[in-house]
């Protein structure tokens, strides 16, 4: 891989008084040409040499209400800064050798306008960013062989071509309810972020360098150095703070999911969020289907009620099947699916979420003689080139048996041993139409 060996930062500022941007937008300006020498500077996309005296000029006129981008930058620097009403989002991006000069008063500087406004922020590696979130196979060529592309993950963008599943990488950028979720050498959460995540939640995450409170938020060091993000033992860290956090769970943008067993499980209503976080014989975090302890949360994000149990104990029904029918003695689960996104359909998708129902023990004998029933929605056109017998193939340690096939929708029953699975396959508006799931629909 061709490095670049540059620091890339991000950091969003929110709730801004005029007073406030004027002091930020100064203090930027200094603390810029600390990091670096710049020859060039752009005034809303207007792109001229730098003059400090105009830009210093520029910057005390600024507008409460305004939108409105600055930027200075050399051959191979560059900082920036947007004023968008009351939010000032701010990017750099400087050398190795300028970030470890400059150190110690950058962390100061970004930690102090977190402490009073902050909502998002975090520094990494350059390099790391663009490995973990470049998915056109085009652009990666600027650092990686087609070969190396070749060996990676694929799906299908939204215009069809193919491109690199980023989904896979633990630095991958997503967002969910407005906010971004990602892993990195060094990264901020601010007090918006309670609507996903209880504060002590944050705090207690585990195998990083540094955790701590910062104002209403929370900062992370996942390891020492960030321009050593390619080590294996920093790589593990970073993708195990992405499962501590669940970001898979929350949001992914390949239609299917990342197909392996999460570490913790969120369910939200109104303003109370539930986790369950699951957890190994020595209470480290593990995924789902190897779980000694559970670690369940309620957090009322408006009262800031928060409850917190550990217990040791075995996965029961409703960790698989959370929707169940005395009455008819079913239990349910369902997944929104987009197999278009995909290069097979969606095979490997169904084959993982179907094993994922029916290869678990039932350790809670009430549930024992109920039907267990998966429900998939996929889009109608999805029905057209269902991959039916490529699925059969890929279950044939199973019996499969009272197959029904529609124009929407396809519905069979699976044996595997002394265990017995229902699949649905449904078209996703009926979902809509109804804005509700029934599990006796079948």
């Amino acid at each position: 891989m061709t490095k670049q060996q540059k620091l890339y930062g991000v950091s969003q500022l929110c709730d801004l008084k005029q007073s406030d941007i004027q002091s930020h937008l100064a203090d930027w300006l200094i603390m810029s040409r600390l990091l670096l020498e710049p020859d060039e500077m752009s005034i809303n996309g207007s792109e001229q040499a730098f003059d400090y005296q105009e830009l210093q000029q520029v910057v005390e006129n600024f507008g409460m209400e305004e939108d409105f981008w600055l930027q200075i930058k050399n051959p191979e620097e560059e900082t920036t800064i947007h004023l968008l009403g009351d939010t000032l989002f701010e990017k750099s991006i400087i050398r190795e050798k300028t970030f470890y000069y400059w150190d110690t008063v950058y962390l100061d500087y970004l930690k102090a306008r977190l402490i009073q406004h902050g909502l998002f922020a975090y520094l990494r590696s350059y390099d790391e960013y663009l490995y973990h979130n470049t998915s056109e196979l085009v652009k990666r060529r600027s650092f990686e062989s087609a070969e190396e592309t070749q060996a990676l993950p694929k799906m299908k963008g939204l215009n069809g071509d193919v491109v690199v599943d980023c989904n896979n990488f633990p630095g991958y950028d997503v967002f969910y309810k407005g906010v971004c979720l990602t892993s990195c050498w060094w990264l901020f959460l601010g007090e918006s972020y309670k609507k996903l995540f209880a504060k002590p939640l944050l705090l207690e995450i585990q195998q990083v360098e540094k955790v701590g409170e910062l104002g209403g938020g929370v900062f992370f060091e996942l390891y020492k150095d960030p321009f050593q993000w390619q080590e294996e033992p920093n790589l593990r860290f970073q993708q195990l703070f992405r499962d501590q956090l669940g970001i898979s769970q929350l949001s992914y943008t390949n239609g299917i999911g990342l197909l392996k067993q999460p570490y913790i499980e969120f369910a939200f209503e109104d303003t109370v969020i539930q986790t369950v976080q699951y957890q190994n014989e020595q209470f480290q975090p593990t995924e789902k289907n190897r779980a000694s302890y559970f670690v369940t949360r309620t957090y009322n994000f408006l009262t800031n009620q928060y409850r917190v149990n550990r217990m040791k104990g075995g996965l029961n029904a409703l960790a698989y099947f959370p929707w169940i029918d005395d009455e008819s003695e079913r239990m349910m689960n369902y997944h929104i699916l987009y197999p278009e996104l995909t290069l097979d359909k969606g095979l490997a998708a169904f084959e993982y979420y179907i094993r994922d129902s029916i290869e678990f023990k039932i350790q809670d004998a009430r549930y024992k003689d109920y039907t267990a029933v998966l429900q998939l929605f996929i889009p109608k056109k999805a029905f057209l080139d269902f991959p039916l017998e490529d699925l059969k193939a890929a279950l044939n340690d199973m019996t499969i048996h009272q197959v029904s096939r529609k124009n929407d929708s396809l519905t069979f029953s699976l044996e595997k041993e002394a265990k017995h699975l229902i699949v649905s396959f449904i078209d996703q508006k009926k979902v809509s139409a109804k804005n509700h799931l029934d599990i006796l629909e079948i």
